[in-house]
């Protein structure tokens, strides 16, 4: 198990749309914190994209190529179950890259801080909201978001491993992403994916950022974790192996994640 996890974790970081993605990122986060972003949660929108997009996108074509290619032919055969758990384990590179990223975010705002305009109005960050809040935001953001995008392309790719599968399920991802987004009601939490902080904006130019008071950034991350959680459990589930077990694993997560929605929303 764990050189093929090594190898399938190889070929991810290895893949060009994640090399792709990982240059970007930077380049864009680099941007944000040297202009001294007043709203810097509002940058999380681009590992979540760059990085859970793109390697929804990876972990899909990964997963789906051990159907046509003998990319592990040097490891000793294993079962469906274990190639399936190996790819889980691969989609923590992406993971570990938005994790560095979000390091060098935070290394930056010591540098260039994000400045409001006038300079005494709130920024959504580090003095001005509660410390925890403010990690668990950059955390779900970032981290979480790679990894869930990830993970997500591989439960896909197990279950409906066609050709167009992962654009058919990529637009349902983010279009149905942007309609919870848009909701006004306590809903809206149902999305994997929430910008925590509001900003204002004069004239075109944004001044200011404040944490959302309707939602709950620490709650709403153990909600995306557990989602997470449910797309290992749904992936896992196409082998066969252990259904049963499995089944009652997946209801009880679902249960955690309902409840931690519910208490996302203030």
């Amino acid at each position: 198990m764990a050189a093929l996890a090594r190898a399938d974790s190889r070929r991810f970081a290895r893949h060009p749309l994640f090399l792709f993605g990982v240059a970007v990122c930077l380049l864009l986060m680099a941007s944000f914190a040297i202009g001294g972003d007043p709203a810097p949660l509002e940058s999380t929108v681009v590992p979540a994209f760059f990085l859970g997009v793109f390697g929804f996108v990876v972990a899909h074509r990964l997963t789906t190529s051990l159907r046509r290619s003998p990319d592990l032919a040097e490891i000793a055969p294993v079962d469906q179950r274990r190639r399936t758990i190996s790819l889980c384990l691969a989609c923590l590179v992406p993971m570990g890259a938005a994790v560095a990223m979000m390091a060098g975010s935070l290394v930056a705002a010591v540098v260039w801080p994000p400045v409001a305009i006038p300079a005494g109005d709130p920024v959504s960050w580090f003095g001005h909201e509660p410390a925890v809040d403010i990690l668990a935001a950059l955390v779900e953001g970032g981290p979480v978001a790679a990894l869930g995008g990830s993970l997500l392309g591989v439960a896909v790719a197990r279950w409906a491993p066609f050709r167009g599968s992962a654009l058919l399920a990529l637009v349902v991802l983010v279009v149905g992403t942007a309609v919870a987004d848009g909701w006004t009601s306590g809903w809206a939490a149902i999305a994997p994916y929430q910008v925590f902080s509001d900003s204002l904006v004069v004239d075109g130019q944004l001044r200011s950022s404040w944490l959302a008071e309707w939602l709950s950034p620490r709650w709403h991350l153990a909600y995306a974790l557990c989602l997470c959680g449910l797309a290992v459990l749904a992936a896992l589930l196409r082998d066969g192996v252990g259904r049963r077990q499995l089944l009652a694993i997946s209801a009880g997560l679902a249960v955690a994640a309902a409840g931690a929605a519910l208490l996302a929303v203030q």
